[in-house]
């Protein structure tokens, strides 16, 4: 007699489940498993190998070592429907063994139950601007990367025109994204042709890194499906705009009241408002590494682009690097302005709970608010941000406060990763030093 299947729960899957592990980079390596392989996988566990902490853009990793099958084990609340096929849903998956240590995923729950055990939650969104190009992987390779030419080329800044005219393809990207269980608020056209800004969440933090990578994985694919290419580089070229990925932070107590707000305050922050915010503040140029991973991150944070270039705050300051709003209590939050869109999620929400939740255990004071233009604002000695991924690795190593939150063998392994990143950029020889120096020198 043939075996019959065992009932499946209302909340298990009946189609495939596309099951894999966030990455430094902020990819999901993932595997396409039939229910019940899924079931198994969430019943017992599951591998993955455990080369994804060493794991490069190029595809390559930074360390030549043995690498083996890990233990992973699956988060089954971040099970999710999935839109590109019918009946799909994608879960997440963590290590469980040694590489649990050194990725970003752990390390953000770490900072969640860092939170849990001093009585709050978090709760955040990103918010992530986007070029589109009409140009596929085949046209982009055959340019050099070169003279890419953007889509909706008329777009204007918060311009009514280019949603109307596109606004098959937007409602297809939109409706995508929130078939794909992703908390979306709005989007909206951006400065630059070609340019729209997604805006998401609020959400518990961990459900918000997640719709954050997913939320690149999915705008990509859709676009690449119409023959086009979405962008998330920090800076494309010099002649589109910078790109932003803000994060937005904060804390509820265990009984769901905000935490960050207090009408009695001239700036409308409780003293662990202020606290956290310091924390920010202080630990944004030690830390910089986890929110800006790219050489090209630190290209964004120049003259000409809207993006703060110091770790100030202001109160709903668009040029400082950490915009505070405090209307009221439900809509108090710190909107963390430096990310760029190359942000990996988990690792820089990770940083930005991290550094407010070591500013309230240590008291920090965030200074006074800063009122005219943040961009031009000065910066006292030792607050300089880095201005290249190696320097802010070399200070992400250095940190005592990073070691604090995050452990040596997180922020060894992310400053190696950092670094690795430097150095392949710096093997590169550009066409730029060619034209420059060849018949010159």
């Amino acid at each position: 007699m043939a075996k019959q299947a065992k009932p499946r729960a209302a909340d298990e899957p009946s189609g495939p489940v596309h099951l894999g592990v966030f990455d430094f980079t902020g990819a999901f390596r993932e595997k396409r498993l039939d229910p019940e392989a899924y079931a198994r996988a969430a019943r017992d566990g599951w591998r993955f190998i455990d080369a994804l902490p060493f794991w490069m853009h190029d595809e390559t990793c930074f360390e030549d070592r043995a690498y083996v099958d890990e233990g992973v084990v699956v988060d089954a609340a971040s099970l999710r429907p999935w839109p590109f096929e019918p009946g799909a849903s994608l879960a997440v998956a963590d290590y469980a063994g040694p590489s649990a240590a050194i990725t970003p995923r752990p390390a953000l729950r770490a900072m969640l139950a860092k939170a849990a055990d001093m009585g709050f939650e978090a709760i955040g969104g990103f918010e992530f601007e986007t070029i589109f190009l009409a140009e596929d992987g085949a046209s982009l390779r055959a340019k050099g990367w070169r003279d890419m030419a953007p889509a909706l080329a008329h777009n204007r800044c918060w311009s009514g025109v280019a949603p109307a005219a596109d606004a098959a393809f937007l409602a297809e990207i939109h409706d995508g994204l929130r078939a794909g269980a992703i908390d979306l608020d709005h989007h909206c056209m951006e400065l630059g042709p070609g340019c729209v800004e997604y805006s998401l969440g609020p959400s518990a933090l961990l459900k918000a890194a997640d719709d954050a990578a997913l939320f690149k994985l999915a705008t990509k694919a859709m676009a690449r499906r119409r023959g086009m290419t979405a962008s998330f580089m920090a800076q494309l070229d010099a002649g589109f705009p910078g790109l932003c990925g803000h994060i937005t932070l904060s804390l509820r107590t265990k009984r769901g009241k905000p935490a960050f707000h207090d009408a009695k305050d001239p700036h409308g922050l409780s003293p662990l408002g202020r606290a956290f915010l310091g924390g920010l503040v202080r630990l944004t140029p030690e830390l910089m590494c986890m929110f800006a991973p790219t050489v090209n991150a630190y290209r964004r944070l120049r003259p000409g682009n809207w993006a703060p270039r110091s770790a100030t705050w202001g109160l709903g300051n668009y040029t400082c690097g950490v915009r505070v709003i405090t209307r009221s209590p439900e809509e108090t939050r710190f909107e963390f302005r430096l990310p760029g869109a190359d942000v990996a999620p988990h690792t820089a929400a990770a940083m930005a709970l991290g550094a407010g939740l070591w500013g309230v255990e240590n008291g920090a004071d965030p200074g006074l608010p800063v009122e005219g233009n943040g961009r031009l604002a000065p910066v006292p000695p030792g607050a300089e941000l880095p201005t290249s991924l190696e320097e802010a690795a070399r200070r992400f190593r250095a940190s005592e406060p990073a070691r604090a939150l995050f452990g040596a063998p997180f922020v060894d392994h992310y400053a190696n990763w950092c670094a690795a990143e430097a150095a392949a950029f710096h093997a590169h020889v550009s066409a730029f030093e060619r034209a420059r120096y060849l018949e010159t020198l």
